[in-house]
């Protein structure tokens, strides 16, 4: 499920805090996290809930081949428009589709599933994960970066009532359901370098975590 007060939101998406990408945030991603030995060989990636392609552009510049997913085609059509092809050719994709539909992609598709910010949105995250599993091949890996949100920050409490991980305040909640999914965990930390760059500059309160799995 995607807040549609980002939708109206899309050329400037990118500059908002909390929704960018500090250079701290790109280094904690490329030197602790994709240099996991468990994510060593991986090409093809998966971008779930890429909205405007911000991540996906970052990965493509590490030289992974990354298909952004989003279920917002206007989101999308900023996202093509942020990654024009003469720069990125064929490294970079975007398709319409939402986590939760099992049909938009085939199963054993990628090496790796990558999110920021974006499992808090699903109205069912088992659903989401168990598809995540099928689309991965053997071994794939999923990594997920998101926050300990606050209730307050949403502003829609009918929105947030309606997300079950919308505001939880424990790691544990991810990788619980991940690993009822079929994963197993070998990832589960509070990202200490980009949270002391948000709070020190008053660009967000709120702790950013990230869970690695392997599937099982």
């Amino acid at each position: 499920m995607i807040n549609e007060s980002y939708v109206n939101e899309t050329e400037k998406y990118e500059s908002q805090d909390g929704h960018a990408i500090s250079k701290i945030e790109a280094e904690e991603w490329q030197f602790e996290i994709l240099c996991l030995k468990q994510l060593n060989g991986v090409q093809e990636v998966l971008d779930v809930g890429a909205g405007t392609g911000l991540l996906t552009r970052m990965l493509a510049n590490l030289g992974y081949s990354v298909t952004g997913v989003d279920p917002s085609n206007a989101m999308l059509r900023q996202a093509m428009r942020n990654s024009p092809m003469d720069r990125y050719g064929k490294s970079v994709k975007f398709v319409q589709g939402d986590a939760h539909r099992s049909d938009i992609f085939q199963m054993a598709s990628f090496d790796c599933i990558v999110s920021r910010q974006v499992v808090c949105h699903f109205h069912d995250p088992i659903a989401a994960f168990k598809n995540w599993h099928n689309w991965l091949k053997d071994n794939g890996v999923v990594v997920i970066v998101d926050g300990l949100w606050s209730r307050e920050g949403w502003g829609n409490d009918e929105l947030v009532d309606k997300l079950p991980l919308s505001c939880v305040q424990t790691r544990a909640s991810v990788g619980y359901l991940l690993e009822t999914s079929g994963f197993r965990i070998i990832k589960n930390a509070m990202l200490s370098k980009t949270n002391e760059y948000l709070i020190k500059t008053g660009k967000s309160k709120s702790l950013r975590y990230v869970v690695v799995a392997l599937k099982a």
